[in-house]
């Protein structure tokens, strides 16, 4: 089993023309990276990309990378784009924006979170296509130079996390002209859900092409693949014909032997004028075991009391009394550094 180190999307070019000519390689960070496993018996070639290790230690997961490279789209009209992402080259997401770049005869770019350093980039190599976490693009319009920046993709791909309607909402106006592809995609089970919608729903359609059969137990999406039940992990809504990837069904705080879904928590507090993000996490206490904390950035021009007074307000009007937040921080908000939502 060969490992390579990329340490830009670039670098996965030459990855791919040695999976191309018959060799099985495992992508993973230079340091902190996951223990290295064989890829399966089976006689095929095999690209392992790593977690993100949001449960713990970041894992190796194998996938065939004749379905990886099928996945791209080589039709003459993405031909010889300039792509761009902040995704890390070991990853399931990376690999899949490097593998459409490569397979477009294009370049990809990898953008960090120097902002001024991001938005000169993308203007300077005139980039047409971004794929994203939305937490990443909205922090990105957060930060555009005053006066703005002559620049708008024609395609924005997000996935990563779940898309609240208030980011889809200011991603729309900021690139009116742009085509939107939202991902529902996991490492162990790939992409499940794509939609152009921006208010966070998906077309319950699309997860009939990826998967044999599905269904919804106690809130988290499962996903049957040749014959064997998947737990995604993830908590969904369905309402018809649409779904809604909320969150991590393990997003819970135990306040005095009550669970408390965090995820309401931070829906709600996203919902209240003036909040830019949220984010509920479990505090550990002496007395209950647990409380919540809500962490919150504030829109830029809004006054932060006035603000936090109706925060406080809401939320105890519409939440039961344990999972109101026994703590309040306004921070600034940062993208995740495996990809989920953060506030720090």
């Amino acid at each position: 089993m060969i490992a390579a180190r990329p340490i830009a999307l670039g670098d996965l070019y030459r990855v791919f023309e040695r999976l191309d000519e018959g060799e099985s390689i495992a992508v993973v960070p230079a340091a902190d990276g996951p223990e290295l496993t064989n890829p399966p018996a089976e006689p095929e070639v095999w690209l392992g990309v790593t977690s993100s290790g949001s449960t713990g230690r970041p894992k190796l997961q194998w996938r065939r990378w004749k379905e990886i490279r099928g996945g791209t789209v080589s039709k003459p009209g993405v031909m010889g784009w300039t792509w761009a992402s902040p995704y890390r080259p070991w990853t399931f997401a990376g690999v899949q924006v490097a593998a459409q770049a490569w397979a477009s005869n294009s370049i990809v770019i990898s953008l960090g979170t120097d902002w001024a350093e991001a938005w000169s980039s993308l203007a300077r190599h005139r980039v047409d296509a971004v794929s994203a976490t939305p937490t990443y693009l909205d922090l990105l319009l957060q930060e555009e130079p005053q006066g703005g920046v002559a620049w708008e993709p024609r395609q924005i791909t997000l996935g990563g996390e779940p898309l609240r309607s208030a980011v889809g909402e200011r991603l729309r106006r900021r690139f009116p002209n742009s085509n939107f592809t939202v991902i529902y995609a996991m490492a162990e089970l790939g992409v499940l859900l794509k939609t152009r919608r921006v208010d966070g729903w998906y077309e319950v359609e699309s997860l009939r092409h990826a998967a044999d059969d599905w269904r919804v137990v106690d809130g988290g999406l499962e996903i049957m693949r040749a014959g064997k039940w998947h737990r995604t992990g993830d908590r969904v809504e369905v309402e018809g014909d649409l779904m809604r990837v909320i969150g991590r069904l393990d997003q819970v705080a135990n306040v005095a032997g009550t669970k408390v879904s965090l995820l309401e928590v931070t829906e709600l507090a996203e919902g209240v004028p003036g909040v830019r993000r949220a984010a509920a996490v479990a505090e550990r206490n002496p007395v209950t075991g647990e409380i919540v904390c809500l962490k919150y950035a504030v829109e830029p021009g809004w006054d932060g009391s006035a603000v936090l007074e109706s925060l406080q307000r809401t939320l105890r009007e519409r939440l039961r009394k344990e999972a109101w937040p026994r703590k309040w921080v306004e921070e600034t908000v940062g993208p995740a550094q495996n990809a989920k939502r953060a506030v720090r």
